[in-house]
């Protein structure tokens, strides 16, 4: 996500919700966060209808299955702990870009799993591409196809729609802008453009072309890179309750079952 490192230093004793379970004890800490009242005001004035409420429950929801099972080359990540952070994110991203996009994505992502494929470890596989590319070649080369020129221009269109709107947004929000991916890649991170074309260059060219054609509605009348900021920051709190609850019910099994 374009907007996926902010409000990084908020975590506190109660963040990662879910930390310590089963993986499917996690799945279902995931879904369960989107009837919590807080998150559903935000779901709210963000003028989600219940469709793509439900979609969306389950787009983030699966995205998250697959996070949850990425094994990188020094293990699992401590990222992939932090429940709340991931749903405030994810959430935030597609809230803050046309709503239109949350079905076709959430096909995307019940095709891929249906097929065995995991969209999320190939996103990271691609952003080696573009952060490590002699260990790109050694490990994922071959396992990745390589776009067609049809959909490398299409995936530039979109790097041509959304670099104004993010050089607006850290304009506009410097603040919220710092605590986001760089503006560039370098030999240790990607930047949030990078990031977020390797995710979307594993759709279907379907959907990539409504990304784009979505976006080009869309940007005349408002920064979804820019908007994102706010929804990201305000499902973090409305979890915040529930994760300290959860971690204390978590303290309170563990005491019991010592006595």
């Amino acid at each position: 996500m374009i907007c996926d490192s902010i409000h990084a230093d908020s975590r506190d004793a109660c963040t990662a919700l879910g930390t310590g379970f089963s993986r499917s004890e996690r799945q279902i800490d995931m879904e369960r966060l989107f009837s919590l009242p807080g998150v559903v005001m935000v779901l709210d004035e963000e003028g989600l209808g219940q469709a793509s409420r439900e979609d969306l429950c389950h787009l983030v929801a699966l995205e998250w299955k697959q996070f949850d099972s990425v094994l990188g080359m020094n293990g699992r990540a401590s990222c992939q702990d932090d429940l709340r952070q991931f749903f405030a994110y994810r959430s935030a991203q597609y809230l803050a870009f046309p709503h239109e996009l949350v079905h076709p994505v959430l096909s995307e992502l019940k095709r891929a799993d249906d097929e065995g494929r995991n969209l999320i470890a190939e996103k990271y596989a691609r952003m080696m591409r573009v952060t490590d590319p002699e260990i790109y070649r050694t490990t994922w080369a071959r396992k990745l196809p390589i776009p067609s020129p049809v959909r490398k221009a299409a995936l530039a269109q979109i790097r041509a729609l959304l670099s104004p709107a993010l050089d607006d947004a850290a304009r506009e929000l410097p603040q919220s802008h710092l605590h986001a991916r760089p503006d560039r890649s370098n030999a240790r991170t990607v930047s949030a453009m990078d990031y977020f074309l390797a995710e979307v260059e594993g759709y279907s060219l379907g959907t990539i072309y409504r990304l784009r054609d979505a976006l080009g509605r869309q940007l005349p009348r408002e920064n979804p890179i820019a908007l994102s900021y706010v929804p990201a920051s305000r499902l973090i709190d409305a979890t915040e309750v529930s994760a300290c609850i959860a971690r204390s019910a978590t303290h309170a099994n563990a005491t019991t079952s010592t006595e």
